[in-house]
C-alpha cells in the first residue's frame, strides 16, 4: 500500500511553503515486502465411497496453513490540505507462499466381505493413521484504503509521518494437498484404496484498519523518496471453501491482517 508524500513545510511564506500550495496533488508507486498473519490449520472431513457395497466410513485431515513473507506493489494518490494534512487515497498488492506443518490423516471403513469359499458376510474394519506432506499454495491479498495523513519536518528537506484509515482488505488463498481416499472392493473381496489429492480456494473480504508510518525525503523539487510501513488489520473470518471431487467443504478461519513495508517514488504536480 502506499503512504502520503507532501512537500516540505517550512515557513508559511517560504518557497518550498508556495510549492506545497501549488503542487498539491501527489502520486507515488513503489515495491514492498509483506508478512501476512494467516497461520491456521484446515480440518477436512468426509465419508469415504465404496461403490456399489453397503459400508460405513470416515476420514478426517488436519491441515496446517502459514503464509510466508512475501512481496507485492502499491499505489496511492494524495491531496494535500494543508502544510502538515493530507487525504490519500491507497492501493496494495501482496502475494505470499502458503506453506505448513505435515498434517495427519486418518481414515477408516467398515464394511461386509463375503470371501470365497463360504461366501458367508463378515464384517472388515481397516483403518489408516498416517502424516501426510506439508501444503503448498499461494495467498494474495488486494487492499483498499482511504487515510487522513500528518507530518512534521525532519529538517529541510525531510518529514516523518503518519496516516490511519478504514480499509478493504481481500484474501484469496489456494492450497493443496488434502486427500480424497477411494475404495473399491476386487476378487475374492479383496479391498482396495486409492488416495487423490485435491487442491482447494478459500476466499474472504470485508472492512478493516489501516494504520502506518513513513519517513520521506526530497530528490528535488517535484520528487521524493518515501519509506514506509503499515499495519493492515480486519477481524478474522470463516472463508468458504471450493474444493474439488466429493470431499464436503467446511469452512477455513482466515485472518487477513497484514504488515507490510514499503520503499516508492513520490511525484509533486
Amino acid at each position: 500500500m502506499a503512504v502520503l508524500a507532501a512537500a516540505p513545510a517550512w515557513a508559511a511564506q517560504s518557497p518550498a511553503a508556495a510549492g506545497a500550495t501549488a503542487r498539491p496533488w501527489r502520486v507515488l508507486g513503489g515495491a514492498s515486502l509483506a508478512g501476512a498473519a494467516f497461520d491456521t490449520a484446515y480440518v477436512s472431513r468426509y465419508a469415504p465411497p465404496l461403490a456399489g457395497i453397503p459400508h460405513e466410513s470416515s476420514a478426517t485431515q488436519t491441515l496446517p496453513l502459514d503464509a510466508e513473507t512475501g512481496h507485492g506493489l502499491q499505489i496511492g494518490l494524495e491531496r494535500t490540505l494543508g502544510a502538515h494534512v493530507a487525504i490519500q487515497l491507497l492501493g496494495e498488492y501482496a502475494e505470499s507462499d502458503v506453506t505448513g506443518e505435515p498434517g495427519q490423516y486418518d481414515v477408516r471403513i467398515v464394511y461386509t466381505s463375503r470371501p470365497p469359499p463360504s461366501n458367508e458376510p463378515i464384517a472388515v474394519e481397516a483403518r489408516r493413521s498416517e502424516a501426510r506432506p506439508a501444503a503448498t499454495g499461494e495467498l494474495e491479498t488486494w487492499i483498499v484504503a482511504a487515510n487522513v495523513a500528518t507530518w512534521l519536518d525532519a529538517g529541510s528537506r525531510a518529514r516523518v509521518g503518519f496516516s490511519a484509515g478504514p480499509a478493504w482488505i481481500r484474501t484469496s488463498g489456494q492450497a493443496e494437498s488434502l486427500v480424497y481416499t477411494t475404495y473399491s472392493l476386487g476378487g475374492h473381496s479383496v479391498l482396495f484404496s486409492e488416495d487423490h489429492l485435491v487442491s482447494f480456494e478459500f476466499p474472504s473480504s470485508g472492512l478493516g484498519l489501516d494504520v502506518g508510518a513513513f519517513l520521506e525525503a526530497d530528490l528535488g523539487p517535484n520528487v521524493g523518496l518515501r519509506l514506509d510501513a503499515h499495519y493492515f488489520w480486519a477481524p478474522e473470518r470463516e472463508a468458504e471453501v471450493t474444493l474439488l471431487d466429493g470431499l464436503a467443504p467446511a469452512t477455513v478461519s482466515v485472518d487477513p491482517s497484514l504488515f507490510r513495508a514499503a520503499l516508492s517514488l513520490v511525484i509533486h504536480f
